[in-house]
């Protein structure tokens, strides 16, 4: 692509024009960033013990409906799952290590840079916080690259398991006003606000009143 060039932004369904010589808008950009410090943030927050209320049922004493731990918080913070089916008894989908899958980007990007002449880079043993500041590092160089949009959509779908799995949800409250997109909680615990997953819109304090009845307006039209 010449430096002049210009062409509309090729992440996800946005639909406004790339900067000079990129093939993101400077919104993307700033929302890939965004994803990849709130996967931290996130992350941090992660607890395997199983939180209260939920779809238990009644069981005899001594049988609990669930394991005593988040399966599904372990497998993402194992290293060693796999984020794709890789046999006949995987099933696409799976949790996402999240280590691994920040590790196995940040390689990508390594190997492409090398492959394009950049000088190599020292070898790290892969932390969380190591393979964020790294990739948050390397954004711009990337938003010049025409796979930017493959991985944007690595860094989304990241982004939106570790929001599920620190929000205690698998799916989305409700779509956002701004976009359509998926509105996911924000916080831990309990839910102090939600944040679109595609356009980064948020909504907390009064502005969760504002939502609320928007989509109470929208049910009584």
């Amino acid at each position: 692509m010449n430096a002049t060039d210009t062409q509309p932004c090729t992440i996800g369904r946005c639909q406004r024009a790339a900067e000079l010589g990129r093939y993101t808008c400077p919104q993307c950009a700033e929302l890939m960033r965004r994803w990849l410090c709130e996967i931290e943030e996130y992350t941090a927050a992660l607890n395997p013990r199983p939180s209260r209320g939920g779809n238990t049922g009644r069981c005899s004493p001594g049988y609990g409906s669930r394991p005593p731990a988040r399966l599904d918080v372990i497998a993402a913070l194992d290293p060693r799952s796999v984020p794709h089916a890789v046999g006949p008894d995987d099933i696409d989908g799976d949790v996402w290590s999240i280590l691994g899958t920040l590790a196995g980007i940040a390689k990508w990007v390594a190997d492409e840079r090398r492959r394009l002449g950049e000088p190599p880079e020292p070898s790290r043993t892969p932390t969380i916080a190591g393979e964020v500041r790294y990739l948050l590092g390397r954004i711009d160089w990337c938003t010049r690259q025409p796979w930017v949009d493959d991985l944007a959509a690595d860094l989304r779908g990241l982004h939106r398991q570790v929001v599920g799995l620190a929000g205690n949800s698998t799916q989305p409250l409700a779509p956002c006003l701004d976009c359509g997109g998926p509105l996911w909680p924000r916080g831990n615990a309990e839910v102090l606000g939600v944040r679109c997953g595609v356009c980064g819109a948020t909504f907390d304090g009064l502005e969760l009143l504002r939502l609320g009845a928007a989509f109470a307006d929208r049910g009584a039209a």
